[in-house]
């Protein structure tokens, strides 16, 4: 996975040079990380003055990765990190609080509808992962004024079920950060406690078109991944998801 949406937006010149090394070394996919760094023809501001890719330079980047054997997955955000679009106006009424998206405003499905079209466009590839992590005040902004406080769990589910119907219109197949789930089931926790599996009633409310999966930028103890694959393993068998786990240390 290549971020280019914090600090700067690789050149197409430059993920070409990425994906030559890439085969090289016998990879065969490239997820690209793009909050808002990419093109919505019906938002002119997402991405605005970002350096977002257009339609045509995805499509080519696209084509590339395919010449060398590479899948060019599509990486994007459907619920939180996306504070930089919440600079413009027109996305105000969207916004739940920090960079978060306002769950059951219609409005803001509209947009994802637009993210999974252009996807769809824009790429072969009908993989998405669609980030969903470190959602951590989600329900606790404008929601809650509106509607009153609810079982965040619910939200969260609520809302990727939406997002997961569109997708499906779109024919892709599904993947997010698993981190929002082991914190709802433990009280904010992802990382430690590691011996204890998510209960079986919370695996159960996980919809079943969805993969998760681990990611980790914070340990060097192998024994700490060990457990955390365990846990994993235990989410795929129980609620029967198609589990893969990306670490990056």
């Amino acid at each position: 996975m290549l971020d280019c949406s914090r600090n700067a937006v690789a050149t197409v010149d430059t993920l070409k040079e990425l994906l030559d090394k890439m085969a090289l070394m016998g990879y065969n996919r490239l997820q690209l990380y793009t909050e808002d760094t990419y093109e919505i023809k019906e938002y002119p501001n997402f991405g605005h003055m970002r350096g977002r890719y257009s339609g045509e330079e995805l499509k080519d980047i696209d084509a590339y990765a395919a010449s060398k054997g590479i899948e060019l997955m599509p990486c994007i955000q459907v619920l939180a990190h996306l504070n930089q679009i919440f600079r413009w106006s027109e996305f105000e009424s969207i916004n739940d609080c920090n960079d978060i998206l306002l769950v059951d405003e219609p409005e803001t499905y509209k947009l994802i509808e637009n993210m999974f079209r252009s996807l769809a466009e824009n790429f072969v590839s009908r993989n998405v992962n669609i980030g969903c992590d470190e959602a951590h005040m989600v329900g606790l902004g404008k929601f809650l004024n509106r509607y009153g406080y609810q079982d965040r769990f619910e939200i969260v589910n609520r809302h990727l079920r939406k997002v997961l119907d569109i997708a499906t219109r779109y024919g892709f197949r599904c993947s997010m950060w698993s981190d929002m789930y082991f914190r709802l089931a433990f009280d904010g926790d992802y990382y430690k406690n590691s011996d204890k599996p998510i209960p079986p009633e919370v695996l159960e409310r996980i919809p079943k078109n969805i993969s998760l999966i681990y990611w980790d930028y914070y340990s060097t103890d192998i024994e700490h991944y060990r457990k955390m694959f365990i846990r994993h393993n235990g989410c795929a068998k129980i609620s029967r998801l198609d589990l893969r786990c990306k670490i990056c240390v």
